[in-house]
């Protein structure tokens, strides 16, 4: 592997960069994920009841009293905020598994032995 040209060595560099960054935005996509699930469930649960519903909601680490239609509009605006930053997250990971495709194809292409013609 001593014999790696430098523009190669480059490349993989390149790669390897791209894996970690693919790593970073697939552990913040499932963090997110988890999280949506959480604010949809909420939301489903705290739409079955009553109007007059006594709701608390947790404030850092305080428990506070809220009104159910307040609870509702804040848990909407969170889930809508969570499904762009979503959104966001997966055109970047097909980015950068584009890349990454790109770029493994290029080193192979750098590695492949000149065939004789």
């Amino acid at each position: 592997m001593q014999n790696i040209p430098p523009q190669v060595q480059a490349m993989l560099g390149q790669l390897e960069s791209y894996q970690q960054q693919l790593q970073l935005v697939v552990q913040q996509k499932q963090s997110v994920q988890a999280e949506l699930t959480e604010a949809k469930k909420a939301l489903e649960e705290i739409e079955k009841l009553p109007e007059d519903a006594v709701i608390y909601k947790t404030v850092g680490t305080l428990i506070v009293k809220t009104e159910k239609a307040k609870a509702v509009e804040e848990l909407k605006g969170k889930v809508e905020t969570l499904e762009v930053r979503l959104n966001a997250l997966e055109r970047q990971e097909k980015k950068l598994n584009e890349k990454l495709k790109e770029l493994t194809a290029q080193i192979q292409s750098a590695l492949r032995p000149p065939t004789a013609g």
